[in-house]
């Protein structure tokens, strides 16, 4: 047997032990067998974000922001939600507010609450940003606009002054919410019987209100009297009618001014004109007579001038025009009088 017999045998010996090695430690696996090292990437995925007005003041509203997440490929670590409030007529940062969210669990959805404080006016720009181990990955941006629209807590009630005209139409648009009568009047005394018309338009019934209602002097503004009547309950579309009575010196004008209060705070108000003065009074200040006059007036050169009066298209009036320069009472006798007081003049003067 020659050399190269012997060494082709012994290769193939040596690669028939390496693969008999191969099998039995498991380095060469059944194509049958699925693949165990592949993973698939998890991320956070931001979803949706709502804002709703939360808890508001005189001068600040709290914004209730709920930002909806789903982890998709696994669960997500370290997650984290920033919400960034901006003036959008300043661009000024008003507000921040951070959360923590930590883990969010595979194909389900996490809901995050927080809240930003904003001055009541103007509109924002509310920007919500999701960190995953600190790392920005996703962001959305929403406009409110209105805030100055929203009501305070201490002034939210349903109850104000009714107004005709919204629901009756035209006829009724002038129809005040205060109305008076004059129940009775000794001596310089007039005793005024004030209604007011409240219609609860919310939604729950009304409590803990007051109404004050004042009559005010309209020439010196001096409050003559004044009375608070309590409001029981109203319910929603109900009008309620408290009646105030007020004594006040009669032959006057006076405001009645009605006040709501909720638990020692003004929430609506309103007015109304009673005027008790005389008729004849009243007709004086009423009936003014519109007359037509004429007056005498200086040029730019100095001159006296007056302004033409109406021109008269009757069939007489070129007649009249042209006795425009008679005067009444001073006739042609008129005139031949001065006439011979001239000439008796001339002559005197001639004889000197």
């Amino acid at each position: 047997m020659n050399r190269e017999y012997v060494l082709a045998i012994a290769a193939l010996v040596v690669v028939a032990a390496a693969l008999a090695t191969l099998a039995l430690s498991g380095a060469i696996a059944d194509p049958d067998d699925p693949e165990t090292g592949a993973s698939v990437e998890s991320h956070a995925s931001l979803q949706e974000v709502t804002i709703a007005a939360d808890e508001v003041s005189g001068e600040t509203a709290s914004l209730a922001v709920d930002t909806y997440l789903t982890a998709y490929g696994g669960s997500v670590e370290n997650v984290t939600v920033v919400h960034r409030a901006t003036d959008t007529d300043t661009g000024l940062v008003e507000d921040t507010t951070e959360r923590e969210v930590g883990t969010l669990e595979r194909d389900a959805e996490t809901t995050s609450q927080s809240t930003v404080d904003v001055p009541r006016e103007g509109g924002y720009e509310i920007e919500t940003f999701v960190y995953v181990d600190g790392e920005r990955t996703e962001s959305a941006t929403h406009r409110v606009s209105g805030v100055d629209s929203l009501t305070p807590a201490y002034a939210d009630t349903g109850l104000e002054f009714h107004r005709f005209g919204e629901h009756y139409g035209g006829a009724f648009e002038n129809v005040p919410a205060i109305e008076y009568s004059v129940e009775s009047t000794s001596g310089d005394d007039a005793t005024l019987e004030v209604t007011s018309h409240l219609t609860n338009t919310g939604d729950d019934p009304t409590d803990s209100l007051e109404l004050e209602v004042k009559a005010r002097q309209a020439d010196s503004n001096v409050v003559a009297d004044t009375e608070t009547v309590p409001i029981s309950d109203v319910d929603s579309g109900e009008t309620a009618t408290p009646t105030a009575t007020l004594e006040v010196t009669d032959e006057y004008r006076y405001y009645l001014d009605a006040v709501l209060w909720l638990d020692g705070t003004i929430v609506a108000t309103d007015r109304a004109m009673a005027d008790l003065r005389p008729e004849s009074v009243v007709a004086n200040e009423t009936d003014v007579e519109s007359t037509f006059s004429t007056a005498d007036f200086e040029d730019d050169d100095g001159l006296e001038t007056t302004e033409a009066g109406p021109v008269d298209d009757s069939p007489d009036g070129d007649t009249e025009a042209e006795d425009v320069d008679e005067v009444p009472g001073f006739g042609a006798s008129t005139a031949a009088l001065s006439a011979v007081v001239a000439i008796a003049l001339i002559l005197t003067r001639r004889k000197r």
